[in-house]
């Protein structure tokens, strides 16, 4: 199976509901990345952005922001308005909702949303000391992919970082291995950017070749599609973008260069990665 490129931006739109703000101040992150996104303060004003949107050509939406202290979104209050983008606008909608329980999991699906972005985390130094979770425990977070694959919306795509402790590469491999259990739709695996203003900014990526082993790795664990997420360094994209979709580890790549594109005649889509093979004919073009 050939891989295929995608392009979110024109098609797919990044909103946070809780604008710049994020509870967690993750050390690697500390909500820099919210600022890429879309801000609403409330309902009414995701309603009016979704209308405006859509006026546009955008056809999804992803629902975002800064988790609280338990590492959730508080999306409770945005539920009725996203049932309602679902039913009056048609949008594919996907979420990435932290960490939630059985009914979180019913309630996201019964809202409309088609897909779930879940983040894997099952290092214990990165969930306590560089997440700021403090009382959580690696396997909460396998808790709560459960109760999504169980209860929750039609399809759950895994996200796995690699690389967060310091640039180590360590339990992901785990990670790889329970996600594969589990049997969610799509695999992607990200890679630690040093961002600046953070804590984290000096500490070095991950090296290429331990990245490349947890490729590998997941190719022979994971049953199902296999995407390099957004989230790596640019300088990646010259190296490690190149070297997986040549030596078919990946099904799927973000926003790679354009010369991969060509080079390789990837298929390109105007999604975010993790959507499902089934929605992606609404995002074949600008």
């Amino acid at each position: 199976m050939d891989a295929l490129a995608f392009y979110p931006d024109g098609k797919y739109a990044s909103v946070s509901i809780t604008g710049s703000s994020c509870k967690l101040q993750c050390k690697y992150c500390r909500g820099r990345y919210l600022r890429c996104m879309t801000s609403v303060r409330n309902p009414r004003e995701l309603y009016s952005l979704a209308a405006k949107l859509e006026r546009k050509g955008v056809r999804g939406i992803l629902i975002s922001g800064g988790f609280d202290e338990c590492g959730r979104l508080p999306f409770d209050s945005f539920l009725p308005v996203v049932r309602e983008i679902k039913r009056r606008l048609g949008f594919v909608l996907s979420v990435h909702p932290g960490l939630v329980s059985r009914r979180d999991a019913a309630s996201l699906k019964e809202a409309g949303f088609d897909v779930v972005d879940y983040e894997l985390v099952l290092d214990p130094v990165v969930v306590s000391e560089l997440k700021n979770l403090h009382g959580v425990r690696p396997r909460d977070f396998l808790r709560s992919l459960e109760c999504l694959l169980e209860e929750g919306p039609p399809h759950v795509a895994v996200h796995i970082p690699l690389g967060l402790k310091y640039g180590e590469i360590d339990r992901e491999f785990e990670a790889v291995a329970s996600a594969s259990e589990l049997g969610p739709d799509l695999l992607v695996l990200l890679v630690f950017v040093p961002t600046r203003g953070t804590p984290m900014e000096s500490v070095p990526p991950p090296p290429l070749e331990r990245v490349v082993e947890v490729f590998e790795f997941a190719r022979k664990k994971f049953g199902g599609e296999i995407a390099l997420g957004c989230m790596r360094p640019p300088e990646y994209k010259l190296s490690l973008d190149p070297l997986l979709v040549e030596e078919g580890l990946v099904d799927r790549v973000a926003i790679p260069k354009l010369s991969l594109v060509r080079e390789k005649e990837l298929g390109v889509f105007y999604s975010c990665c993790s959507l499902p093979r089934s929605l992606l004919s609404l995002f074949t073009s600008l």
